[in-house]
């Protein structure tokens, strides 16, 4: 067997790319000044974001805990040491300019250049196909080239509780390849032991999973 030498550690862009677009949506850093709008949009429907994003509970409840929220996002991935791993990023409205909800690349694992993408959508813009669409433009961001403006991860992946259906039907949608079902994994608040789905993509196969 010919022995084949591990890559180099992901590192982060030296130059974070100011975000990309697709046909209805920008993907973007937040900034401090999106902190009213940010509030606006969770307190749509507050409630309805439980039992999965728990923070609404205790963060994001006012325009000063959304700036100290963008703030928080802003070092964790300026940091240097240890490495950033954790990317949020705002999806907003290409014609409004309004957040529609948020995703990122989240708990990269540095040495297999591997991310975690989550998403949540307001409520008042939900079932309009916007979440997928702004997956899709994230996980194709993710795996662009770092000289071409992306990313240059290797490989995504998307975990979802058994009992969320919603979140479910993004993956599925985009006929990502579903990798795993963890019995009983997880706490759901209301359901109790709950399942968690995996789905992956790998950056030689999407091209043509995109296109589909």
């Amino acid at each position: 067997m010919i022995p084949v030498d591990a890559p180099a550690p992901w590192t982060a862009p030296t130059r974070l790319s100011p975000g990309c677009e697709t046909a209805r949506l920008r993907l973007r850093f937040w900034q401090v000044e999106d902190a009213t709008d940010m509030l606006r949009a969770i307190d749509v429907d507050r409630a309805s974001f439980l039992p999965w994003l728990l923070w609404v509970r205790s963060d994001n409840r006012t325009v000063e805990e959304c700036v100290a929220a963008i703030e928080r996002m802003r070092d964790k991935r300026e940091r240097t040491e240890p490495p950033a791993d954790d990317f949020v990023i705002g999806i907003f409205d290409r014609q409004s300019g309004l957040p529609v909800g948020g995703t990122g690349l989240h708990r990269i694992n540095h040495a297999a250049h591997v991310a975690e993408i989550g998403y949540w959508v307001r409520p008042d813009r939900r079932r309009q196909g916007l979440c997928a669409e702004a997956v899709r433009g994230l996980i194709s961001w993710a795996f662009r080239t770092q000289n071409a403006g992306g990313w240059g991860l290797r490989r995504i992946h998307i975990r979802c509780a058994g009992s969320n259906v919603s979140s479910q039907s993004v993956p599925r949608r985009m006929g990502l390849r579903e990798e795993a079902r963890l019995v009983a994994d997880r706490w759901t608040e209301g359901v109790g032991w709950d399942d968690t789905l995996v789905w992956g993509v790998c950056a030689e196969e999407w091209p043509s999973r995109a296109e589909g």
